[in-house]
């Protein structure tokens, strides 16, 4: 398989049937333009209208890759999961299947799942690959790190085709891409434009810092194509959203930034300073022993930081 390096991201809220026709619209006008990689997750709530957008829009099944991804309270029923996917999509097959995050909850009370407890993300994983044949092409993850992935491959059969993680320019994850790239595991970026400012302010700078500015200025391009640019030139594929039509256009339309600009951008994180969305969202934030943690786990869990809280991505 070949993962299109520029996807079309639907993770936004729907609403309102203006907002469901809106982006089913969004995503026949992508399809039409050129676009042949669509993400989506059971949790977004957007599989309905991605399914009914790919059978109207009249490409071909076959020359699409649908990637979605299945929630915590499935860790212990992947295939139960992934007939919700079928189900609701109204489709035959997806292409690409993944684990939405490591992190399991109890099925009946959502209530979250410490790291060691029953089923684990491997136990997980040892359901999925029982999955993969013609109704699901390929197994994945998503917000996996170093840490987790070595506890992953070190007992599975099938080798995850993509991990899914928060990337962009104040959190660039150099080390996990390096890492998956080894593997043979496919990166994919979400948030690479700073989606998530209205949890974390700061992830704005992406698309207003000067140093932004002046490389789009160099190449007569908005500073998101900046960042879009930056990811695919290191091998990482990307799935921005928007409701712009004229966005979908330009955010297929990338540029080649030259090795100075490429140092620029993968030294942002030092020179503007880190930036993790994910510990800004509140609704999922908690406290373990004294400790904050994300979907009920630490970021030590995780493999973000070690025990003394240096970022290890």
């Amino acid at each position: 398989m070949k993962l299109p390096a520029v996807g079309l991201g639907t993770w936004q809220g729907l609403n309102s049937q203006a907002s469901k026709d809106e982006l089913r619209d969004s995503i026949i006008h992508a399809l039409h333009t050129g676009y042949r990689h669509i993400d989506t997750a059971q949790r977004y709530g957007t599989e309905p209208v991605v399914g009914e957008a790919i059978r109207a829009s009249g490409v071909p099944r076959s020359e699409i890759t649908l990637v979605t991804k299945f929630p915590g309270k499935w860790h212990h029923d992947p295939a139960t999961a992934l007939q919700c996917s079928l189900d609701a999509l109204g489709l035959d097959y997806i292409d690409v299947f993944l684990m939405h995050w490591p992190c399991a909850t109890a099925p009946d009370s959502g209530t979250p799942l410490g790291i060691d407890e029953s089923p684990t993300f491997v136990e997980t994983w040892k359901l999925m690959e029982k999955i993969v044949g013609p109704r699901c092409r390929s197994i994945g993850v998503s917000n996996f790190s170093q840490k987790t992935l070595d506890a992953l491959l070190a007992e599975a059969t099938i080798v995850p085709v993509v991990n899914q993680v928060e990337l962009h320019a104040l959190n660039p994850n150099h080390r996990l891409s390096a890492y998956c790239q080894e593997k043979g595991i496919v990166v994919t970026s979400w948030s690479t434009l700073g989606g998530g400012a209205e949890f974390a302010p700061r992830a704005g700078e992406i698309l207003t810092n000067p140093l932004f500015k002046n490389i789009a200025a160099n190449h007569g391009c908005s500073t998101g194509i900046v960042s879009l640019s930056w990811v695919v030139q290191r091998g990482i594929s990307v799935i921005p959203k928007s409701s712009s039509r004229a966005r979908v256009e330009e955010n297929l339309r990338l540029v080649t930034l030259t090795e100075a600009e490429m140092e620029e951008l993968n030294q942002a994180h030092r020179t503007i300073g880190p930036l993790r969305i994910a510990d800004y969202i509140q609704t999922t934030r908690g406290e373990k022993d004294g400790k904050p943690t994300f979907m009920g786990w630490t970021n030590a869990d995780f493999g973000w930081e070690d025990a003394e809280g240096n970022w290890l991505l």
